[in-house]
């Protein structure tokens, strides 16, 4: 599905990285996570890079813009700051834009899209997108992510905040989407949803693995025993 040769940019340092399906990036803060995630979805245009491939091909941006979908915590945060219905803040991905600009024109197809979004997502149109509770925050932007039907959604610690109820509910929801998942989160519960774990740390590819063990938590986070049993018992 991905292939990633010779990456060199700001902290991170892979020489090779291939993704095949569902995936999850797992590492402490500052390990580089969040960059790979933008280098793989074409956010990042790296220093250095010898080979970025999606499903075998070299794509543009354009082309990486309608195979990719993201949600990330930079737009959640901006979206709480916003004044500007449901409607305009979902239409507005058609342009590649946050909000609606006077200059945009949008189709009745287009239109017809984010009228069938906000259905599926029990999202009122008309609402103003700073009234929204957290987890209703969370389905508007999965509902920008997917307005282009993209084949790959790629999710920046997208449950951040959410309470155990309303992290399963939106797992639920992208579940029933049926969409190829990238995955960044700091969950070890979370993590344990894919089988394919991909563990970062200092920039580099630290292991990756099918199933994520304690003992690979412990050195990967450079805690002890009696650390992780604080936690996870």
């Amino acid at each position: 599905m991905i292939k990633i040769e010779g990456l060199n940019h700001l902290i991170l340092k892979i020489d090779k990285l291939e993704i095949d399906g569902n995936c999850v990036i797992l590492g402490p803060n500052g390990s580089g996570k969040s960059i790979l995630m933008r280098v793989i979805n074409h956010e990042i245009y790296p220093h250095k890079i010898t080979k970025r491939e999606v499903f075998g091909s070299k794509l543009t941006l354009n082309e990486a813009r309608k195979i990719f979908g993201t949600v990330n915590s930079e737009l959640e945060y901006f979206y709480k700051q916003e004044n500007i219905s449901v409607f305009d803040a979902i239409i507005s991905a058609f342009k590649e834009a946050l909000v609606v600009y006077n200059f945009f024109e949008f189709d009745e197809t287009e239109k017809r899209r984010v009228f069938e979004l906000c259905e599926t997502f029990k999202l009122s149109p008309k609402s103003c997108v700073c009234d929204l509770s957290l987890g209703e925050i969370k389905k508007l932007l999965i509902a920008r992510a997917i307005i282009h039907d993209p084949e790959i959604l790629c999710l920046d610690e997208p449950t951040n905040g959410l309470d155990i109820k309303a992290k399963s509910l939106f797992w639920d929801v992208i579940e029933e989407l049926n969409k190829k998942i990238i995955l960044v989160t700091h969950d070890f519960n979370e993590a344990a949803i894919y089988s394919n774990i991909i563990m970062l740390k200092n920039g580099e590819i630290f292991k990756t693995a099918k199933t994520l063990k304690k003992e690979d938590i412990i050195k990967l986070f450079d805690i002890n025993e009696n650390i992780y049993r604080r936690f996870y018992g």
